[in-house]
């Protein structure tokens, strides 16, 4: 057996709720209004002015109650079962307050506060609550109506068609709620795999930046087998082994600087490659501060093209400027090398496709190559993507 937990009011209930809330405040002193204004201008006989002054002045009080309370809290259940109770008692008072002329000629104002009442009842508690509600401000008026009116049937046809718009507004509005939560729950899914598929492409920058480096040191003999560098490249491919198994993902939000892991990586690279460093701040800033995912992916990138440089450039030389302005930071890595055709090396060259270019747009920035046969490569790494 399935037990499914009620998941609450949704968007479109909330919605619904704030839209009543000002109708009703809007219903209810424009109702009272037009009462008083009615009762000042009607001269018909056979009505008590003392007493239109006390039950209408006592109305007046608690619309302005009335709208206080709704505005500050929501027209609640137990303030909608007072605005119908109030309302029902001036309608018991009619014979005292309302012209019997009025009540035959159908001009009376007490048909507009009552329904108006059974509007605010039907249209800010349940399908139940309102009914009984709206039932009750009915039977009022039909006790305290001074003369056999047709009135009473349009107060049952409002009544009866107010309870259905507001059950076919509620249902509809559950309905896209439902249909809102399944789309943020595919939502959800699909970023978690975006994030499981990122994962696994930083994995791969790791593996191939770490372990398949030290693998083509070790095989072509660019290094002797007790170099201190090469010892500390294979802890590094081990730690990045570790770090594989265990499905792990660069860093946090955290804020780290880009200038000093710019120049940590020029001082550990471990490629035959003179590094001219330059870094350009904007304004008075000390620091290049960046999330310490964004600071990986592009120092990666970085050392992965000054890796490119040693391979594939014959050149020993490269330059590397790191520039932010505002909230955005460039890093340039060039060299005056041998050059090669960017479209076809991105497709076949790995380090350049996942170690750079896939590398930059996992974080939300980008990578572009420029380079051409003879005339130097220079690669810009650019977060955010702009």
């Amino acid at each position: 057996m399935t037990v499914r937990s009620d998941p609450g009011p949704g968007p479109s209930e909330y919605a619904l709720a704030y839209a009543i809330r000002g109708f009703v405040v809007a219903l209810r002193c424009g109702a009272v209004v037009a009462a008083v204004v009615a009762a000042a201008v009607d001269g018909g006989g056979g009505v008590s002015r003392l007493w239109q002054l006390a039950l209408l002045g006592g109305l007046v009080l608690w619309s302005a109650f009335f709208t206080m309370t709704a505005v500050r809290y929501g027209p609640g259940s137990f303030l909608v079962a007072g605005d119908s109770a109030v309302v029902a008692l001036v309608l018991l008072a009619q014979p005292r307050l309302v012209p019997v002329a009025s009540v035959v000629d159908e001009t009376t104002w007490a048909i507009v506060l009552a329904g108006s009442a059974v509007y605010v009842a039907l249209l800010s508690t349940g399908r139940l609550t309102g009914s009984l509600l709206a039932a009750g401000v009915i039977a009022a008026y039909m006790i305290g109506v001074p003369a056999e009116t047709s009135q009473v049937r349009s107060l049952v046809v409002q009544a009866t068609a107010v309870s259905v718009i507001m059950w076919l507004l509620r249902r509809g509005g559950r309905r896209a709620d439902v249909i809102v939560a399944d789309r943020d729950r595919e939502r959800r899914r699909s970023m978690v795999e975006a994030a499981r598929r990122a994962d696994e492409r930083i994995h791969r920058f790791q593996v191939h930046d770490t372990v398949l480096s030290m693998l083509s040191m070790v095989a072509s003999g660019a290094v002797p087998a007790d170099s201190p560098g090469l010892r500390r490249d294979a802890r590094r491919a081990m730690q990045v082994m570790e770090r594989f198994s265990g499905g792990w993902l660069d860093g946090d939000g955290t804020p780290v600087d880009l200038a000093e892991q710019l120049r940590g990586l020029t001082e550990e690279l471990s490629v035959p490659v003179t590094v001219d460093l330059t870094i350009v701040h904007d304004g008075d800033a000390a620091r290049m501060e960046v999330p310490a995912p964004v600071a990986a992916a592009i120092t990666g990138a970085a050392g992965e093209a000054l890796r490119n440089v040693d391979r594939h450039a014959g050149v020993s030389r490269a330059c590397v400027r790191a520039e932010r302005h505002g909230g955005a930071v460039t890093v340039t890595v060039a060299d005056r090398g041998r050059g090669f055709e960017p479209v076809g090396a991105q497709v076949s060259r790995r380090g350049i496709r996942h170690s750079i270019v896939e590398r930059m747009i996992t974080v939300g920035g980008r990578a572009t190559v420029d380079s051409r046969p003879g005339a130097g490569t220079e690669i810009t790494l650019r977060w955010p993507r702009g």
